[in-house]
């Protein structure tokens, strides 16, 4: 690379484009100071580039130099002159000539983006890029990731933000809490100047989705009370003091509550074309073949006898009082009371945990409930373990620490004749990207809102990964589920355990095929339904409590709907 040093009458030089997009020049009184102590001039020379069409040359450093000269009355300066025409090689040289800068948070965020222009995403070089744009800004590869992920996301409106967190005054936790709570509740940050009202270092973002939830930008008494929360000038009482009295609380609930999928009370069974809710005891209700079809996956989970309670009353709710043996043979009569519906090459799967006796003394129920099961005539072939990655904390009511796994036991009415699905891969593969696409709660995850009119349920992503084939193929890993409460009435129970759909996905995919039968006994709020549904298999449920099954008839409704509009859009899309 040729260089040489020449004079150059000031009106010749301007500042490259480049410099002027990622830097700002300014004027500085230290700088001034330093100049007169080295004779007036800059102890690192000013570096310019050929205009390619003129004879003026490009500034690419030591513009701030420049203009404090400029202002101390020069009109010729001294410059380094580097003979390069190429745009993309400039740029480079403008930001390595720039590094010893003392930036803001802007000219950190338009160095980042300088690096994810010149190091692409390449396929199949996993971690690499990360690796090389950490070694350029001085960050660890993790923290790069992070970074490019919350770029791809607030590029634009959200600038502001990713300066603050560039400059550290926003943590990258932080960002994150931003973000999810803008792909929650992106209708809160319409207005204009929405994203800068929530910008400063002493807020803590963790307590943002509760006060937006609640509080609106735009209103300045609300803007106040939710800064000051923020702020944690207030506490989590003072706060929900405050929002009774504004009367905010109440108003969500209303809302909430009458934006829901409306489907009328149901008494006994509610029915669709590709499924059946029945509420009832799961040991007395009449199930008469529904569908016309035998079961081929018979799914669900239990309540674990005194470990929680499922019901309103322990002295109503199943197990609760009873000793492991009284608990095994209970369920397994419960579920002898199916054989007959099974087909012949049918599983019945059972997640289920051991629980504690009043004496605090494990009660042994999975042992006694496998002795039982056996004894009237269903085979254990099959025992995974589920791994939670997000476990609760330590039970210090127990005196020790709370399981990180459930088991899951497959049983069948011949150890050597029962169903496994050759093409569970393959199926697993082709949901990758079918169901309730990109969906959350509240969001499709494009930063639209579902919430009212529209609603996204969990879709079966990735469930493939789900199968630890590290450890062994007998693994399934994942988080605990979150409760979802948005069929939830205000006035009803909210179901406390459920299980996660990947978890009922991965099973249902094993032991069936699409259009079989797929029944849950211990329905709940219907996560097995819904995994059901998604992967093309008939449901049905049985359900005591009615506030379960009640909350399970509306996602049916919501579901199917869902799935109605989707294969709509496959039709129109292959015409």
């Amino acid at each position: 690379m040729k260089t040489e040093i020449l004079k150059i009458p000031v009106d010749r030089l301007s500042q490259h484009p480049y410099h002027q997009e990622v830097y700002e020049s300014y004027s500085t009184d230290s700088l001034e100071s330093s100049f007169k102590r080295t004779g007036d001039k800059p102890v690192y020379p000013i570096v310019v580039v050929p205009h390619s069409e003129t004879d003026l040359y490009w500034v690419v450093s030591g513009m701030t130099r420049l203009e404090t000269l400029i202002k101390n009355g020069h009109s010729e300066v001294e410059v380094i002159l580097y003979e390069i025409s190429d745009e993309t090689v400039i740029k480079n040289l403008i930001i390595d000539l720039n590094k010893q800068r003392i930036k803001t948070g802007r000219e950190l965020l338009m160095e980042f983006r300088h690096y994810i222009e010149l190091y692409p995403e390449k396929r199949g070089v996993p971690g690499n890029r990360y690796s090389k744009i950490g070694k350029e800004i001085g960050r660890s590869k993790d923290r790069v990731k992070n970074f490019v992920m919350l770029n791809n996301f607030f590029e634009g409106e959200g600038d502001i933000i990713l300066e603050k967190i560039f400059t550290g005054d926003i943590s990258v936790s932080g960002g994150k809490e931003i973000k999810k709570v803008m792909e929650k509740y992106p209708e809160k940050f319409d207005p204009e100047n929405a994203v800068i009202k929530i910008c400063d270092p002493k807020f803590d973002y963790h307590r943002l989705e509760y006060g937006l939830l609640n509080l609106s930008l735009e209103d300045d008494l609300e803007l106040q009370l939710l800064q000051n929360y923020l702020r944690k000038d207030l506490t989590v009482q003072e706060f929900q003091k405050s929002l009774k009295q504004m009367g905010k609380a109440e108003g969500r609930v209303e809302s909430h509550d009458t934006s829901k999928v409306f489907v009328p009370i149901v008494d006994d069974v509610y029915t669709t074309d590709n499924t059946r809710i029945i509420k009832g005891n799961n040991r007395e209700v009449d199930f008469n073949h529904p569908f016309e079809k035998k079961i081929r996956c018979l799914i669900g989970s239990p309540p674990y006898g005194d470990r929680r309670l499922n019901g309103e009353s322990t002295e109503t709710d199943t197990g609760h009082g009873m000793t492991g043996q009284e608990y095994g043979q209970y369920l397994s009569e419960t579920y002898e009371r199916y054989k007959p519906h099974m087909s012949e090459d049918g599983s019945i799967y059972v997640v289920v945990d051991d629980y504690r006796l009043k004496n605090g003394a494990h009660a042994c129920s999975l042992e006694h409930f496998v002795v039982e099961m056996e004894k009237k005539g269903f085979y254990l072939v099959g025992r995974y373990t589920w791994v939670k990655s997000n476990p609760m904390p330590r039970s210090y009511k127990d005196k020790d620490m709370v399981n990180g796994f459930e088991m899951i036991y497959r049983f069948s009415l011949d150890p050597k004749y029962y169903y496994c699905n050759p093409d569970l891969f393959l199926e697993m593969d082709k949901v990758q990207s079918k169901g309730f696409k990109e969906g959350c709660t509240n969001s499709d995850g494009k930063g639209h809102t579902t919430r009212g009119t529209r609603y996204y349920q969990s879709h079966l992503k990735k469930v493939r990964n789900t199968l630890d084939e590290r450890t062994c193929n007998d693994v399934i890993r994942g988080n605990v589920a979150n409760p979802d409460h948005y069929y939830l009435q205000a006035e009803e129970n909210k179901h406390t355990s459920t299980f996660p759909m990947y978890l009922s996905s991965t099973l249902i995919l094993e032991s069936t095929e699409p259009d079989d039968l797929v029944v849950d006994i211990w329905n709940g709020v219907g996560n097995s339904m819904e995994s059901a549904l998604l992967l093309g298999r008939k449901y049905v449920g049985v359900e005591l409590e009615n506030d379960y099954f009640q909350q399970t008839c509306r996602r049916v409704e919501n579901t199917e709907k869902k799935l109605r509009i989707d294969s709509e859009n496959d039709l129109k899309q292959a015409a």
